[in-house]
């Protein structure tokens, strides 16, 4: 389990809006931005220099990556991103969603699964398969105690060995909400191969019965 510190944005707020302000901020190396939350009922409308915004949001865990984003008054408020708005062709940052956060009140966030040493799986090796049902876990947790993401590694896993929801090391403030007896990983036993069909196994059981009884008569 990775815990990131948080990274420092300072967030302007602007007075002006439209699709004509947007675009002379971008050129600016400034991206529009959006301030909500439990003590932000209304939205407050501002901006965020791109490249601080562009070190979270470009982050293959961003929706997990906690914000320390100054205000204009001076105060810091805890917040995730919410949204990320991007050029279709170039992928640049059109337009972020920032959400706030309070101390001591919990979260839901979807945490993010990754598996390492797949290739050295010991269960793999003995010719099982590595599955992984499920890319992500629910949690209801304190900000501070947000995970970047869940690390599950898969070297020593057995044949049939299996990682369930409630296996995993979660923070301690989390409440799982994802099923606890779900599977996350798990090595699965290859599939039998068909048996012999019943008929050809007949035809054979037949001409040998024939070949004993043609000896015996011989005989």
């Amino acid at each position: 389990m990775a815990v990131k510190d948080a990274a420092k944005i300072r967030f302007t707020k602007r007075e002006s809006t439209g699709k004509g302000t947007c675009r002379k901020l971008r050129a600016g190396g400034v991206v529009p931005a959006v301030f909500y939350g439990p003590e932000y009922k209304e939205s407050v409308v501002g901006s965020v220099e791109v490249r601080d915004i562009s070190a979270v949001a470009d982050s293959p865990n961003w929706e997990t990556s906690m914000i320390d984003l100054e205000m204009p008054d001076g105060r810091v408020e805890m917040a995730l991103l919410r949204s990320v708005q991007r050029h279709v062709v170039s992928q640049k940052i059109l337009h972020v969603d920032l959400y706030q956060l309070l101390k001591g009140h919990k979260v839901k966030v979807a945490i993010p699964v990754r598996v390492i040493n797949k290739d050295i799986c010991a269960g793999v090796k003995m010719g099982g398969v590595l599955e992984q049902p499920a890319r992500e876990v629910e949690i209801m947790v304190l900000p501070r105690e947000i995970p970047s993401e869940i690390v599950l590694d898969a070297a020593k896993m057995a044949m049939g060995s299996e990682i369930s929801m409630r296996d995993l090391g979660l923070p301690e403030s989390a409440e799982l909400l994802s099923p606890e007896d779900s599977a996350v990983l798990l090595v699965t036993r290859p599939k039998a191969l068909a048996d012999t069909p019943q008929e050809e196994s007949g035809e054979e059981n037949t001409e040998v019965e024939v070949v004993g009884k043609g000896k015996r008569k011989e005989e």
